[in-house]
């Protein structure tokens, strides 16, 4: 069985991954960032420098060693010094075997390294978990990542921050600063990466270990294909962001670790359409575009060598990309056309006439986009003439028009969109749940309280719309549906929680645009503030799309002190019929909606409660119905004067039968009070909206 080395039995075994990754093969790998200084200054100081910084070599941010590489050092290793032999030494073979890919033998050297009993529990524990997460056993790399951070040093401290730092923000990093400089005994390394993490998890509605495991494997994935190769050019738009300076990537591989695979890609090498070699490819510089949708708003990434070989840098225009100035200029066409040398005229600084093929320079290259962002298309329309070609130059003084100054806008527009896209990537956590976000998604919160003492048990009521959902048909004719929910919590203490569950039904036909599955989790919780994800998706991926439909819900939550002092209300549920699997009391059935509609009749049914009432004692509930709207009906107050009394636990359950037959359609807020007949106290008033969808006769 599977276990994590114990911090107070050296003789532990740290974990019985070896046999299960021997028995894969080949298994990715995880963050392994560092030599251990130990091993480098042995190495040195016993007149091995070479060795040492061949060693520190393969591990430095750009290597990417495969297996004989490694295997020839380690050859060399034994060859040269006898080693390695010592247990910092089997961290160093660890490290090595993780940054080739090699899983099963990095867990060979890190059991060498736990018998030797030399290095501290921390580091053992760390590169556990990094394995485990790249082997797919996440309950194992919890678990070792979490116990480990408990009574790590300063070693374990900078180890831990090199894994996660090219996810950070700014803020991040100069919250690290300030902790790292802290006395360790001021310090907890565990609760500073539990908020770190819940943050990701929280954005992206997965479970803490989830999010963790998807980290490791993307970062493996940059490794091998966004490596930095070269050295960083000067100041870059992403350093200007707020980029990680020790980040091993370049701009890509920033943007992939931090949001994963873009939904579309595209790339421009020349334009076509021109046969003049002035625009020729050679003009262009190598570039990709990346974009990722959101919703209501699709995010879009530009990156380029910018006359580099390898490495791939966020700029903040496009048309930099193209670098040829007047294409006219060599063919000596245009007169009076100054030659540029090989800057961009969109970043010229001075008077720029561009010749008549320059119509299509940049119109090829936005259009290339379109398929990215339609907004690029539009760009590109725009460009299809000479007057808005000419003065493209944010700089110049040329004006030849309002279709020269709407071109000189809509890049000066873009160029705002891609500053504000670049900030929201590298200063916030991007993180999205995985989710096409291409079903409605209705939700509410229902506050009642917990049979459990001083809690509240918070309900998420939501519908998620089933047309775009993929059902199973069953061999009887059926049409089985379902669905998955994962509620993240995270309180003000920055501690999460995670529930989630399955919701199916089963009918005699598909359902269509007005249908809908409802999803309903509890949870009881402590009165206090908190911030949630609901993410409600599909079990099934639709044929041809790459993300299974659904959608999510980001929300503030205020959980109500409603266990103690004045009478309170419960927030109210409404539901169109008096059916249903709801239970909010064992007894009491219903099935409410957050869309707040009373049925095809008029009659809606209202459920709530209300607490710290004078045991024993009668009291009053009295309804408003306003209209929201200009066009709905009058409104008008129903009034229950002594229409029940309170149970010994001081509370009082109640189901109304609101009969609106008679109301005009429209939408009305509802407003409950409660009064107690004893003491005169009356609840705070508690409004919930309600909709009339009766049609007329």
């Amino acid at each position: 069985m599977n276990r994590v080395l114990s911090l107070s039995t050296r003789g532990t075994v740290i974990a019985g991954l070896a046999t299960v990754l021997a028995t894969a093969g080949f298994v990715a790998e995880a963050t392994a960032q560092t030599m251990p200084a130990p091993v480098y200054y042995e190495l040195t100081n016993n007149g091995y420098e070479k060795l040492a910084n061949r060693i520190s070599k393969k591990l430095e941010f750009r290597s990417d060693p495969d297996d004989d590489d490694v295997q020839s050092l380690l050859d060399r290793w034994e060859r040269e010094e006898g080693g390695p032999n010592s247990g910092w030494d089997y961290i160093t073979v660890a490290r090595l075997w993780l940054r080739a890919g090699r899983a099963a033998e990095a867990e060979m050297a890190l059991l060498e390294a736990e018998e030797s009993g030399e290095v501290a529990a921390p580091i053992l524990l760390l590169d556990q978990a990094r394995v485990a997460f790249m082997s797919g056993q996440l309950d194992l790399a919890a678990e070792a990542y979490w116990k480990g951070c408990s009574d790590a040093g300063e070693t374990a401290y900078r180890e831990y921050w090199l894994d996660i730092e090219s996810l950070a923000t700014p803020e991040e990093m100069g919250d690290w600063d300030r902790f790292r400089r802290l006395p360790i005994t001021q310090t907890n390394l565990c609760r500073h990466l539990r908020v770190f993490w819940n943050e990701r998890a929280l954005a992206s509605a997965m479970e803490v270990s989830q999010r963790m495991s998807v980290h490791y494997a993307r970062t493996r994935f940059a490794f091998d294909n966004y490596r930095r190769r070269g050295g960083k050019k000067g100041p870059t738009f992403s350093n200007r962001l707020g980029r990680p300076t020790n980040s091993a990537f370049d701009d890509r591989g920033l943007i992939y670790v931090r949001m994963g695979t873009p939904d579309r890609t595209a790339t421009f090498g020349g334009n076509p359409s021109i046969g003049q070699q002035a625009v020729s490819a050679e003009c262009y510089q190598p570039n990709e575009s990346w974009a990722y949708d959101y919703p209501g708003e699709t995010r879009v990434f530009h990156f380029s060598t910018m006359s580099g070989v390898d490495d791939y840098w966020l700029i903040e225009n496009l048309g930099l990309v193209y670098r040829c100035g007047d294409p006219m200029a060599s063919l000596g066409a245009s007169i009076g056309a100054r030659i540029t040398g090989v800057l961009s005229p969109v970043n010229e600084n001075r008077f720029v006439v561009l010749g008549a093929a320059a119509a299509l320079v940049l119109q090829d290259l936005y259009r290339s986009r379109q398929g990215v962002d339609p907004r690029y298309s539009r760009i590109a329309q725009q460009m299809d003439n000479r007057a808005s070609q000419g003065p493209v130059n944010s700089t110049t003084t040329i004006s030849t028009g309002s279709e020269a100054l709407d071109g000189q806008r809509i890049l000066h527009q873009e160029r705002e969109w891609t500053r504000t896209d670049g900030s929201f990537a590298v200063d916030s956590v991007p993180d999205k749940p995985s989710v096409a976000t291409d079903t409605r998604l209705l939700v509410e919160e229902l506050q009642f309280r917990s049979p459990r003492e001083g809690l509240n048990r918070v309900w998420i009521n939501a519908v998620v719309e089933a047309e775009k959902l993929t059902p199973t048909e069953t061999i009887d004719g059926q049409f089985w549906y379902r669905v998955e929910a994962l509620w993240v919590l995270v309180d003000e203490d920055g501690e999460s929680v995670t529930y989630n569950s399955a919701f199916e039904t089963t009918v005699p036909r598909r359902l269509g645009r007005d249908e809908s599955l409802p999803v309903r989790l509890a949870a009881d919780l402590s009165p206090g503030q908190f911030r949630y994800s609901l993410l409600v998706r599909d079990t099934q991926t639709p044929a041809g799309q790459r993300l299974r439909s659904g959608n999510y819900r980001r929300a503030d939550l205020s959980v109500r002190q409603l266990s103690a002092g004045a009478p309170a209300l419960s927030d109210v549920a409404v539901a169109p019929d008096s059916g249903g699997a709801w239970s909010p009391d064992g007894e009491i059935r219903l099935r409410p909606s957050p869309a707040h509609l009373t049925g095809a009749d008029g009659v809606a049914f209202v459920y709530y409660e209300v607490y710290n009432l004078t045991p024993g004692g009668r009291y009053t509930t009295r309804l408003r119905l306003e209209p929201k709207d200009d066009d709905a009906g009058d409104p008008f107050e129903l009034s229950f004067p002594s229409d029940g009394t309170t149970g010994l636990g001081r509370m009082s359950r109640r189901l109304l039968r609101l009969d609106l037959r008679d109301t005009d359609p429209g939408v009305y807020l509802l407003k409950v009070t409660i009064t107690d007949e004893e003491t005169g106290a009356s609840t705070l008033p508690y409004y919930t909206p309600i909709t009339v969808n009766r049609s007329d006769p």
